[in-house]
């Protein structure tokens, strides 16, 4: 199952198992229709704007605030 040109395809894999078990149901907004500013304007500036308000951070953004956080904390011990 999800084995394609000589490799298996794991997204399928886990999409598929995720939809056996019923998982697919319990998503917010599951059998609703999509709405409309999903698919208008930039499609690119839809998705950053989900997943921020998902809580997502871009991982060389998530580095960076950890730097951060440790070089606070290093000034602070110093002091």
């Amino acid at each position: 199952m999800g084995k394609e040109h000589g490799h298996v395809n794991w997204m399928d894999q886990i999409f598929k198992e995720y939809e056996r078990e019923g998982e697919l149901k319990n998503n917010p907004g599951f059998g609703k229709p999509l709405p409309e500013s999903a698919l208008s304007g930039n499609i690119y500036d839809n998705f950053l704007t989900k997943a921020k308000d998902a809580g997502f951070l871009p991982l060389w953004i998530k580095w960076q605030k950890e730097i951060r956080e440790e070089l606070a904390e290093l000034v602070r011990l110093k002091k």
